[in-house]
């Protein structure tokens, strides 16, 4: 299990060098490395960004030139530091591999090689498109799934704009991410919510869809990276064993970080069973962070007994509803089949509707979104606040 909150860990290759001059004296310890801080590894490489650098272990003058490949070409040559420039990767999302190659007078000292995002070619799409998931419901709250296109009317920051696609969930790939509290307080809960999860992903996942499993305490963790394989997934929601405190925040946090540079219709579904007593994120920068999401969240925490709704309650519930998704209180662990089931139930009345990034008249920005019908005045519709571009 790969832990990502608080400290990354690097395991150092020994290499032994010889240029220059400089002696790196024992190949059994030589800690001498490139890092690569700029692009992100799980991030997809779009449009203008940053190519930084660093050298570890390896003095300057000992460097004739850093060289930078892109997809196998040439792209960059830089003598001395700092290694770092601005580079175009285009609109579009696309595999890509940068690799940077430390040359010294006389041979090459280290080459560090990362990938982007995977993505497949069902997922090259064009990211002008922007997402906009929407659930509709009659005054009993029962799913209304028959409408078509001509029904909706979708406004960004109060212009009518022309909706570009329209479709269901399924008909669409999402991305899935099932950020599941191991705190102590759930040890003895965990292994029914364990078993309600294997059940929720067989049965909502379609052919193309990716999923993948997070778990917290006082850290964040993950198993496996997006994937379609349900093995790998239901093997991932074994691995946890409940300990330490609960850093909710950092949590959701995390899991928006992994999707905001993946297209499409992304889902969160967040089981915690008590307040956050351990993150660096407040509750305020976490609200503002998913009004500019491009994910949908659904809650799953515990009913507590006081009448009125604490910090804890009310902190699901903006995260849910600025995101357009749900919230939901259990009193027992054993309600966990059913939330999944009601959540699986939403996911699917979804209706996908898409329009065009080219019609923002600014950007760099939060842009608010609308969706109504057209005619039918006692229909609920549900679907995100908008969206930061």
């Amino acid at each position: 299990m790969k832990n990502f909150q608080r400290n990354s860990i690097f395991y150092m290759i020994p290499v032994l060098f010889v240029c220059a001059g400089v002696f790196f004296p024992s190949p059994l310890f030589s800690q001498a490395d490139v890092a690569i801080d700029s692009p992100k590894k799980d991030d997809i490489w779009l449009g203008k960004r940053e190519i930084r650098a660093r050298l570890v272990s390896i003095e300057a003058d000992a460097v004739k030139k850093v060289e930078f490949y892109l997809d196998g070409a040439l792209i960059k040559e830089i003598a001395a530091p700092p290694y770092r420039f601005t580079y175009d990767f285009g609109a579009n999302p696309k595999n890509r591999t940068l690799q940077v190659l430390v040359r010294g007078i006389e041979s090459v000292l280290k080459v560090r090689e990362i990938r982007s995002f995977p993505i497949d070619d069902f997922q090259e799409v064009e990211v002008s498109e922007m997402v906009v998931p929407v659930v509709v419901t009659d005054r009993k709250g029962n799913y209304i799934e028959n409408l078509k296109k001509e029904d909706f009317v979708l406004e960004v920051d109060g212009h009518i704009r022309p909706i570009t696609y329209f479709g269901h969930s399924g008909d669409t790939r999402s991305h899935m991410m099932l950020l599941i509290d191991i705190s102590f307080s759930m040890k003895d809960k965990i292994g029914r919510v364990k078993k309600a999860a294997k059940v929720f992903l067989q049965e909502l996942m379609t052919p193309g869809d990716r999923a993948m499993v997070v778990f917290f305490n006082d850290e964040v963790f993950e198993d496996t990276e997006f994937t379609d394989k349900l093995q790998d997934l239901e093997e991932s929601l074994e691995v946890a064993i409940p300990y330490g405190a609960t850093a909710l925040h950092d949590a959701v946090m995390y899991a928006l970080k992994m999707l905001k540079s993946i297209p499409g219709h992304n889902i969160i579904v967040l089981f915690s069973d008590g307040e956050d007593n351990s993150s660096y994120v407040d509750p305020f920068t976490l609200v503002k962070r998913v009004e500019k999401s491009n994910a949908v969240i659904y809650s799953i925490g515990k009913k507590m007994a006081a009448e009125e709704p604490d910090e804890y309650q009310m902190l699901l519930e903006k995260i849910s509803s600025r995101s357009g998704g749900q919230t939901f209180f259990m009193e027992d662990a054993k309600d966990i089949e059913k939330v999944y089931s009601n959540i699986r139930r939403d996911i699917k009345a979804q209706y996908i509707l898409q329009f065009s990034q080219q019609y923002l008249q600014q950007l760099n920005r939060f842009h608010n979104v609308t969706v109504r019908l057209k005619d039918e005045k006692n229909y609920s519709v549900r679907t995100i606040k908008g969206f930061y571009y």
